[in-house]
């Protein structure tokens, strides 16, 4: 038998499965890395104090609708309405999220407030709630606060509480007090 015929044979038995080990490394790399994405993913949240499976910043909540909801709600129980901007990427808003959650800080919170989170990932969401408000969101968290009636009080327009992440619960909940007892927004920092 001729050579060229059979080294053509074993050519392209080697092609064939140099291309399916090829497949199976690159599926292999693929998993590996959504693995390792989804474990940094969790690593992520955890380090924030955010749980992975109740994230605060929904992307599947329609903005304007649900600052409707709390303006209603507020006007209902006489409450104030806290609407805060951030997204779930931001570990200043999923520290400021944290913070809220403590049992204290819930507590008065729940008894002040009336409270709508938006997801400022879709821009143009964003953008028709911010003409709305009457406000432009330049740094996250950013927190807008309306009287139960609707009327404006404050904001934190001023980056007060950009850098949530070294704050603690307490100084969230001095900060809320501030806010609902004498209608103003004074930064945690400058509270110490």
């Amino acid at each position: 038998m001729p050579l060229g015929p059979l080294i053509g044979k074993a050519w392209s038995a080697f092609r064939a499965r140099y291309w399916a080990w090829l497949g199976v490394a690159a599926l292999a790399l693929a998993f590996g890395f959504a693995l390792r994405q989804s474990s940094s993913d969790a690593d992520f949240y955890s380090r924030w104090g955010a749980d992975p499976n109740n994230l605060p910043y929904r992307s599947d909540v329609d903005a304007r609708t649900a600052v409707e909801l709390g303006k209603a709600q507020a006007a209902a129980s006489g409450k104030m309405l806290m609407v805060t901007f951030g997204a779930n990427w931001c570990p200043d808003c999923l520290t400021l999220a944290k913070n809220l959650r403590d049992p204290a800080t819930r507590a008065y919170a729940e008894r002040k407030f009336e409270m709508v989170h938006i997801d400022v990932g879709d821009s143009s969401k964003t953008a028709r709630v911010e003409r709305d408000l009457g406000i432009a969101v330049n740094g996250i968290p950013l927190a807008v606060f309306y009287s139960a009636d609707g009327r404006p009080i404050c904001d934190t327009q001023r980056g007060e509480l950009e850098p949530s992440r070294h704050y603690t619960s307490r100084e969230i909940l001095e900060f809320l007090r501030e806010v609902a007892e004498y209608r103003r927004v004074v930064s945690p920092d400058q509270r110490q």
